[in-house]
């Protein structure tokens, strides 16, 4: 019996300004999403990985994985690097560490989604579901549910190939709402609605959860929203 475990792992906060992607304003939210912003994670990083992941056993962890594809990337990266060294501080081994550009965040651009006004009308909730209602569609200005699911079949292959160890993927919470998604409906993303994805949680920075090795367990972990 397979018994390793496989995590994915929404980035480190970011800097000031950029604390909270719930609060933030129209213009920064759209520049975030297409890469024209790309800040660095939050210095408290150390202590907000601990409180989010107590009680996760990452102990048998031997890669982490993560974003490198030049979109929204340096959150990714840095969180990598910081996980890296504080498991092999802790657990006294080597982790290797993989860049995988499958997992950057959706593709899409908020400007396109919905107006500013739109926006200042209903906030946050409003880019979620316009965003939600174009993956379903494969129409308009965002990625399609189609194509993400190209993506984690590839993730699937690479955590197939895996002979031993456990491994972690730092990503982005759209990409991990989609991976939910995909691990917890029998049909996988196939058929999806707008509704399965609404029903996700939002991974706070550092949360997240694992599964097994053919992608049908998931068990979260840290804070959601």
């Amino acid at each position: 019996m397979n018994t390793q475990k496989y995590f994915f792992i929404r980035h480190g906060q970011l800097v000031p300004p950029y604390l909270n992607h719930l609060t933030m304003d129209y213009d920064t939210l759209a520049d975030l999403s297409t890469s024209t912003l790309n800040p660095d994670i939050n210095e408290n990083a150390v202590e907000l990985f601990v409180r989010q992941t107590t009680g996760v056993d990452f102990s048998d962890v031997q890669t982490v994985y993560y974003n490198n594809s030049g979109s929204q990337s340096r959150r990714s990266d840095e969180s990598a690097k910081l996980i890296q060294k504080m498991l092999q501080d802790k657990y006294q081994h080597v982790i290797s560490l993989i860049g995988l550009p499958e997992l950057r965040e959706v593709r899409f651009d908020v400007r396109k989604l919905l107006s500013a006004n739109e926006f200042k009308r209903m906030g946050m909730p409003a880019v979620r579901a316009a965003l939600y209602a174009k993956q379903v569609s494969g129409h308009g200005y965002s990625e399609s549910l189609t194509e993400m699911e190209r993506r984690i079949k590839q993730i699937k292959r690479i955590i197939k190939k895996q002979s031993k160890g456990d491994m972690l993927f730092v990503t982005h919470d759209f990409f991990m709402r989609a991976i939910e998604v995909f691990i917890t409906r029998p049909q996988r993303l196939t058929g999806a609605t707008v509704l399965d994805l609404e029903k996700t949680g939002l991974n706070y920075y550092f949360g997240g959860f694992q599964t097994d090795r053919d992608m049908h367990a998931f068990c979260r972990w840290g804070k959601s929203i």
